[in-house]
């Protein structure tokens, strides 16, 4: 839902954000918010040698601003929130993502297609939780 304007009745504030009921508290819901700390983390981020590890900051990143269920509500027992995050290296024709409710990074690679196929290709979205137990 929209946040109440408890400012004045005598001024229209439409909200352009749902979050907005969270907008200068630090780490606010709100989009701008959001993307300013995405923004400050890419531009301070180290960039590392592999891709493997920039691929593990990329996404840390993108978590840094995800709307996480239950915070965002859009109507009645419903809820805006990070449904997946993704990532592509271009040079390579590698897909990433993660779910919101599986954050391992899944990989899929373009160049192991038939891109070239008159079939669309698809792949399901991994989305179960996997938890490695350690004992």
């Amino acid at each position: 839902m929209p946040p109440k304007n408890n400012f004045s009745s005598k001024i229209n504030m439409d909200g352009y954000s749902r979050g907005l009921g969270s907008r200068n508290l630090p780490g606010g819901m709100d989009a701008e918010s959001r993307f300013v700390r995405v923004a400050f983390n890419k531009f301070n981020a180290p960039v590392a040698d592999t891709e493997e590890e920039n691929i593990y900051t990329y996404f840390h990143i993108l978590h840094s601003a995800e709307q996480q269920k239950s915070l965002d509500q859009v109507g009645p027992d419903s809820f805006e929130y990070t449904i997946y995050s993704d990532g592509t290296n271009l040079d390579k024709g590698i897909f990433y993502y993660t779910t919101y409710t599986d954050k391992q990074i899944k990989v899929v690679d373009m160049n192991k297609e038939d891109l070239d196929s008159k079939h669309l290709i698809t792949f399901d979205m991994l989305t179960k939780t996997c938890f490695n137990y350690q004992n």
